[in-house]
């Protein structure tokens, strides 16, 4: 399977990952920055209507019960940066899970008439509308890190300027 975004989310449980959260991602980072392999390309079901080309990066916890931790996320934005050299793909194929739902969100709106926020992409500008895309619209996946938080779009700009910096450290011609 030809992996065309990476995709970043949190898995709203514990620090560790626990069974469920290893069937449902490419990989995961606990609490103390140790990755985690998950399941293969397009066996997790992690990014609706996205799974077969997407390659997902989990950050376990991420609620206020676990939130994530620095050395946790600094490890994130370096192993998306990893990824993206490996799967010869830019920054600009890398996406939060909360992004992705926005997109959605903004797409079902333009659909139907109603206004949405034009500054950011729709769904479609990235990929073909499937409904499974739906599924995506609400998630909240990485609007709180552990220096900053914001709305889908802002948090995601932020780590994007982030897995750049590591970029350029791991493969100055990118």
């Amino acid at each position: 399977m030809t992996v065309k975004f990476i995709i970043g989310h949190w898995t709203g449980g514990g620090l560790n990952p626990n069974r469920i959260d290893l069937t449902s991602y490419q990989l995961l980072i606990d609490g103390a920055g140790e990755l985690h392999k998950g399941l293969a390309v397009g066996c997790a079901s992690s990014t609706g209507g996205m799974n077969s080309i997407t390659y997902n990066i989990a950050c376990c916890g991420g609620l206020s019960t676990s939130k994530i931790t620095p050395v946790q996320i600094e490890k994130f934005f370096k192993t998306c940066a990893e990824k993206i050299n490996e799967y010869n793909l830019t920054v600009d194929d890398f996406y939060t899970h909360a992004e992705i739902g926005e997109m959605c969100r903004g797409y079902k709106l333009k659909s139907k008439g109603y206004l949405y926020d034009k500054n950011h992409k729709i769904i479609t500008d990235i990929i073909q509308y499937n409904s499974y895309l739906d599924q995506n619209i609400g998630k909240i996946d990485l609007t709180k890190l552990p220096y900053m938080s914001g709305n889908a779009f802002k948090t995601g700009a932020f780590i994007r300027a982030k897995i750049y910096w590591y970029l350029k450290k791991i493969n100055p011609a990118k």
